[in-house]
């Protein structure tokens, strides 16, 4: 990851107030959702032959197994890659996922599908624990490839210097990483199945389109292990470790295998084609065993029908659904496709419903018509219950310790609900929550992983999943049924395969689940006693089954055309495929206890070490300063706890003016705890031209403090200190000297849903007050409040209106001018042609897709371009004085194009017309700007 992103935040305003020639631009006026550390741990070390360990000690067993799985993976890959990384590897351990998402390793917020990562600069390796030990040994394996990957390829390059690098596509890395540390599973089928049986399966050449997805994944495993199968794993190897012989990568591919890269495509496409479509004649398609009831093109997960088809309506179920770009529980009736959908609760805006973990956990509903689901709620997860018909939630409560919560399920009487958790030393077990007394009870104890409960209809018993039988170490499901008394625990299935997501039937005959015992997910069914069977011979993956009333049909969840479709599906007590459980040949369980006990290092202390995350020079241009060349750099700690900044810089114009024109400073920041803080000084001198182009001379040296405090991911306040001798002298004889204090406030929301331009959807507003006193004559030198409030109403899929008002005003000795025009605020009007020290902004765009992509016709191959999208705007806003009256609007609209090149790099095209609202004044004015829309 590019550790530039480290300026940001706490970063940017320290750099930005400090050397800033006026409060103008020492405001940002920020938005942008937080990274929010609820917990200040307690950091230890254990360190191996290979791997050092940093945990936090209620994870201590989770850290021993960590080491001993690092250490095995370590040596098989030294084997693999016929190499030795030259350095202790850092491995950061948090152990739930909650945890992981506050790791100041990454300036990034991580959302829940990033399961770990591998930080480039320092080689640290950071990963959760989910609850899973053969899910944890595996992402250990993965992020250690990369690891081995990036030692090489570090080795290659400083032996081998030449003035451009290949760098390896993503198919490859992240592709060779999963074929050595996992093997070919279900997930991998479904999504490799369903293209080429789509044909939608790509060509090598094409693999980067699905760069930034799942699918890359399982694409590039897929075609790793044809290569490794086919012309042998070593061949893997040497696309690393001769990779500065070629200077493409489809190049080296050719070299190594002997085979055109194009050859080498068809090759694997034809052998899925081989593997897959024989499937077609033994199979029912999802459509045809069932009917579609909420869209396939799109994430619709874990349907729970209404026990009472009389409830809500008569005929309804709840799901989860990404559908609008945000996560929300839906209700709709399940008589017909897509009928009478209704958005029951909102997820990610507010910080009570942050996340649902739509992926991860199920939602239920009671027999009163009561919804039960999990949340993330600030720190961790809370057990909700929601009245539908009111609206209204009826419980919201953290169970215990508890960090993570999952697949809630009540009781037939309503009075119960039993829910898997996840504690912080990473266990997860199955627990008990009553309504009425709040009391908890933990019905299972052990390292094992626990899932989905499901209540029988006379309470006495629960059916979950779990990996405690013999092959779990391999990563396999089995369900089980636990006597809610007595404790005792008894197989309901045995295999070396995952069987998961139980629910019971509303007669206690069976318990319908999802397996992969068939290499694809599939639907099944079981009774009490172990005898079951298979409902259909599905042709795509099928899971979350849930029962209707009268237990005549299931819902369930289908993954086609790489989507998630809610499905309907009739079934009888007739099956296929069936088997029985010989209760008399189930073997023992596994013990995870044998992996803690081959580690036996003794903990020490976290001792900060640092490095260097960045140093980079060049040339700053700024509109209100002279041209400057400087250098900047950024020291952090292992843990990324603890950040030195230091800039230094000139603007003399002249040999004489080097050392008074020197510029200069340094920043603590410490990103530890809740409460982000940063303290430092600085020194400036340098010409800078105001708002209306002004001329003066500016000194200012002193010392800042800064913090930052967020209350939920989406809302924070931030705020800044400064005392500073200044020094100030205009073209025009004023001048002003003295030591001066600037404080701001500022109070930020922001929960905007963004694309690939700019924000779609949610809201944001900034507001912010400041204030600047000269102590030589103890007059107020500048007071400013500025709102920013913007809005983004959802039309359509892909289309979006987008409003936005601001408001700036400034007064005092040195008032504060703000400068209107350019693409950026009151478009048709020249750059910052427009100026005062009161403002008003409002705007209005209606944003629309015009083409997906752009493939031109040129010689020899096509050339493909992102899409483009289209806008429709008007702006209205002036700037003025305080002894001018309030000025008439000055007013534009027009029409836009906007393409984006990735990241930040957004290349805007606007055509405007002026207007007083009057008349429109003729003639298009035409503006460039590259960047993200408001």
């Amino acid at each position: 990851m590019k550790k530039i992103k480290l300026l940001a935040g706490l970063l940017a305003i320290a750099s930005a107030v400090a050397f800033a020639p006026s409060l103008s631009n020492a405001q940002s006026f920020a938005f942008g959702k937080n990274k929010v550390h609820y917990n200040s741990f307690q950091w230890l070390t254990l360190r191996g032959d290979h791997v050092e360990i940093f945990y936090y000690p209620e994870e201590e067993p989770l850290a021993r197994a960590a080491l001993s799985l690092a250490e095995d993976s370590y040596q098989d890959l030294k084997g693999k890659f016929q190499h030795e990384v030259s350095h202790s590897i850092p491995l950061i351990v948090y152990s739930s996922h909650q945890h992981f998402e506050q790791t100041n390793v990454s300036p990034y917020s991580l959302p829940e599908g990033v399961q770990g990562f591998t930080e480039f600069s320092k080689g640290r390796v950071v990963l959760p624990y989910t609850g899973s030990f053969a899910e944890f040994r595996h992402v250990i394996h993965h992020e250690l490839v990369h690891v081995f990957q990036l030692s090489i390829l570090e080795e290659v390059y400083k032996k081998h210097r030449k003035a451009s690098y290949v760098v390896p596509p993503l198919w490859f890395s992240e592709g060779l990483a999963e074929y050595w540390s996992t093997k070919w599973d279900s997930q991998g089928t479904m999504v490799v199945s369903d293209m080429v049986l789509e044909d939608r399966l790509p060509a090598i050449q094409d693999l980067w389109r699905y760069n930034g997805t799942f699918a890359v994944y399982k694409l590039g495993q897929s075609l790793c292990q044809y290569i490794g199968e086919t012309y042998g794993d070593d061949v893997l190897r040497r696309l690393y470790t001769e990779i500065y012989k070629d200077d493409r990568f489809e190049k080296l591919l050719q070299r190594v295998t002997g085979v055109p890269t194009r050859r080498l495509s068809d090759d694997w496409v034809y052998r899925l084609k081989r593997q897959y479509f024989p499937e077609v004649k033994d199979r029912m398609t999802l459509a045809l065993a069932g009917e579609e009831l909420a869209g396939s093109q799109g994430v619709n997960l874990k349907p729970v029908a209404v026990p009472d088809s009389t409830l809500l309506g008569g005929c309804r179920y709840f799901f989860i659904s990404a559908r609008s770009g945000y996560t929300n529980i839906y209700s709709a009736s399940w008589r017909g496709r897509e009928q009478d959908v209704r958005s029951v609760v909102r997820g990610q805006r507010a910080a009570q419903f942050e996340s649902f973990h739509p992926f991860q956990s199920r939602i239920d509903v009671s027999s009163k018509g009561e919804l039960a689901f999990v949340s993330k709620w600030n720190e961790r997860d809370a057990l909700f219950i929601y009245d539908v018909t009111g609206k209204k939630v009826l419980l919201r409560e953290y169970l215990d310790d508890l960090i993570a919560l999952s697949s809630p399920a009540w009781n037939r009487e309503g009075t119960k609900i039993a829910v898997a958790g996840l504690k912080p030393s990473g266990q997860m077990d199955i627990y008990v929550f009553d309504r009425a007394t709040k009391e908890l009870t933990r019905l299972t104890n052990d390292f094992y992983t626990d899932l989905d409960p499901t209540w029988s209809p006379d309470g006495k018993q629960i059916a979950f999943s779990s990996d405690r039988t013999r092959f779990g170490s391999d990563g396999h499901q089995n369900l089980f049924l636990i006597d809610t008394e007595t404790l005792a625990i008894r197989y309901l299935t045995c295999g070396a395969w995952s069987d998961q997501t139980p629910t019971w039937s509303p007669d206690g005959s069976r318990i319908a689940f999802a397996s992969d015992r068939s290499g694809s997910l599939d639907l099944y069914s079981v009774t009490p006693n172990g005898d079951g069977g298979r409902f259909k011979r599905l042709l795509g993956a099928a899971m979350d089954p849930s029962w209707l009333p009268g237990g005549k049909g299931i819902l369930f969840t289908g993954y086609r055309r790489g989507g998630f479709a809610v499905y309907e599906m009739p079934v009888s007590e007739q099956v296929v495929d069936s088997f029985s459980l010989q209760t008399v040949d189930v073997p023992s369980t596994w013990r995870w206890e044998d992996t803690l006990a081959r580690s036996t290092q003794h903990p020490l202390p976290y001792e900060p070490r640092y490095g260097l995350d960045l140093v980079q020079g060049g040339i700053a241009v700024e509109p209100t300063e002279n041209i400057g060349e400087g250098l900047q750099g950024a020291v952090s700690d292992l843990l990324g706890n603890h950040l030195f900044y230091f800039q230094v810089g000139n603007t003399a114009q002249s040999t004489s003016d080097i050392l008074s024109r020197m510029n200069g400073g340094a920043w603590y920041i410490n990103l530890q705890h809740r409460w982000n803080y940063g303290v430092g000084a600085f020194h400036t001198a340098g010409d800078y031209q105001d708002a209306i182009g002004a001329q003066y001379f500016e000194r200012k040296a002193g010392a800042s403090i800064l913090a930052s405090y967020p209350f939920s991911r989406f809302s924070r306040i931030e705020g800044t200190a400064q005392g500073y001798y200044d020094e100030k002298v205009r073209d025009f004889g004023t001048s002003r000297r003295g030591f001066l204090t600037t404080h701001s406030l500022s109070l930020v929301r922001d929960n905007a849903l963004w694309f690939a331009t700019g924000p779609r959807d949610g809201a944001r507003y900034n507001l912010t007050g400041a204030l600047t006193t000269n102590w030589n004559n103890g007059r107020t030198e500048n007071v400013m409040v500025s709102a920013d409030l913007r809005r983004y109403l959802r039309m359509s899929q892909w289309t979006t209106i987008a409003l936005r008002l601001q408001s700036r005003v400034s007064s005092g000795a040195d008032p504060q001018r703000f400068a209107l025009g350019g693409s950026y605020s009151l478009r048709g009007y020249g750059r910052r042609s427009i100026y005062g020290t009161r403002m008003y902004l409002v705007n209005a765009e209606y944003r629309f897709p015009l083409f997906d992509r752009l493939v031109l016709g040129v010689p020899l191959q096509s050339l493909e371009l992102p899409g483009i999208e289209g806008a429709v705007f008007a702006d209205a806003g002036n700037a003025w004085e305080k002894f001018e009256k309030f000025p008439r609007p000055k007013g534009s609209f027009g029409l836009g194009l906007r393409m984006s090149l990735g990241g930040y790099f957004v290349l805007r095209y606007d055509l405007a017309r002026q207007t007083d609202f009057q008349r429109v004044k003729p003639g298009w004015e035409r503006e460039f700007y590259v960047g993200f829309d408001y």
